[in-house]
């Protein structure tokens, strides 16, 4: 929980400099070059290690990552604030940020069979128009739900798969009796 605190406060910093100068996507690029360095490269532990002086650090930053200078300067200050492993979740998390601002909302589909790309393009365009938000999807395979299809956006769930029409049925039937 601080650490998703950690996050959201870094991303919120970031995501106001992003906003105020009109440059989202630049962000949304560089801190996920970022995240890839600091916290998922093989010098990420190097970064981390405060026992190596600062300014080492720093310069081994400014050889690897290829960003704009402010956002090189926030991968100094995760690193001068011994908060480099967080990198990956700030970014996900300015991901989230950046995507509400732009009413981007990601779905996820379950299916008993592949869905394909055009099915799920028309499943994306309806639940758009539903929404009144960009649907951005992921699709899953699940033959255990027999047929039809579960989708979840965000909190929401609407289950038409086969399998909880057939309990819902059976429920029916049950209570008939």
């Amino acid at each position: 929980m601080a650490d998703e605190q950690v996050a959201r406060r870094y991303a919120q910093a970031a995501f106001s400099i992003a906003l105020e100068q009109g440059t989202i996507a630049v962000w949304r690029s560089d801190l996920n070059d970022i995240a890839a360095v600091l916290s998922e490269s093989e010098v990420a532990p190097v970064l981390a290690d405060s026992r190596i002086p600062l300014q080492q650090r720093e310069g081994m930053l400014e050889r690897i990552l290829g960003v704009q200078p402010l956002a090189l300067n926030f991968a100094k200050l995760l690193v001068q604030k011994g908060r480099s492993l967080h990198a990956r979740a700030i970014a996900t998390s300015f991901d989230r940020m950046a995507d509400e601002h732009e009413g981007i909302v990601h779905a996820q589909f379950t299916s008993a069979i592949d869905l394909s790309a055009e099915q799920i393009g028309t499943i994306e365009q309806r639940l758009s128009k539903e929404t009144g938000k960009t649907v951005r999807a992921t699709a899953h395979t699940d033959p255990v739900i027999l047929g039809g299809l579960i989708i979840r956006i965000g909190d929401t769930l609407i289950d038409g798969s086969v399998r909880t029409r057939l309990k819902r049925l059976r429920r029916e039937l049950e209570g008939a009796r």
